[in-house]
């Protein structure tokens, strides 16, 4: 018997588990930019959204998969706002309404 033989095995990350990861930190690094260019505070944007400024902070730094509901709300801000974001294959694209900047 190995010495090893007694740790329990550490499943592999899924591929379905990368993909949401990777789709949870692209929607962050959205956010993020989004309020670069709207120039605002985490406290104002979430006043904004309806959140709080301690969610935009989780939802930024990737810590937290955020409900429906608030990806809703965020996107209904961004649209209110002018801003829009197009997904492409080597990856995205901010796109803001001129009358934003």
């Amino acid at each position: 018997m190995s010495t090893l033989d007694h740790l329990t095995p550490v499943p592999a990350i899924s591929q379905l588990e990368r993909i949401m990861r990777a789709e949870r930190l692209a929607f962050s690094a959205k956010l993020r930019a989004s309020r670069a260019v709207l120039g605002l505070s985490q406290e104002q944007l979430g006043r904004s959204a309806g959140l709080t400024q301690r969610a935009v902070h989780c939802i930024e730094s990737g810590a937290v998969q955020p409900k429906l509901r608030t990806i809703r709300l965020i996107q209904r801000f961004w649209q209110e706002r002018g801003i829009a974001f197009e997904d492409l294959a080597n990856g995205g694209r901010l796109v803001v309404d001129s009358a934003v900047i």
